[in-house]
């Protein structure tokens, strides 16, 4: 199955652990990611602007993270998906990716529930999908 992780989750995971990193290495052991460069630059943006990341720490986490992950290349062509707009490219990464999943913790994405048969799920709800068991 191919998953698209919301930024917020990716930064919950690397910098907090918990359920959210249980949820990345299920993801990592048993179906492929995908990504964009909207999603990774917020990821850095976050690990370095607001929790003293180096830039260097955060290349390095990425590539052992991402490593073999779908690189997504997002035009903002997909708008109106979302109550918040900035967040349309999340929708259209898991669009173009073929995914099945977005995985977040983010309400206005979770609001959304499926769209075109791609269901937005919290880390602890992909956790308790058969197929991630």
């Amino acid at each position: 199955m191919i998953l698209v992780v919301d930024s917020g989750v990716w930064i919950s995971a690397l910098h907090f652990k918990g359920t959210p990193l249980l949820a990345v290495e299920q993801m990592l052991a048993q179906h492929q990611i995908a990504v964009c460069d909207t999603i990774l630059r917020e990821i850095r943006w976050a690990l370095v602007g607001k929790f003293g990341w180096t830039n260097a720490e955060v290349d390095e986490v990425l590539v052992f993270y991402l490593t073999g992950a779908t690189q997504v290349k997002v035009r903002g062509n997909l708008r109106g998906i979302c109550r918040d707009p900035k967040d349309d490219m999340v929708f259209e990464c898991a669009v173009l990716a073929k995914a099945a999943v977005i995985v977040s913790g983010d309400k206005d994405l979770l609001a959304v529930n499926t769209y075109e048969g791609i269901r937005v799920m919290t880390p602890r709800e992909f956790l308790q999908l058969p197929e991630s068991q």
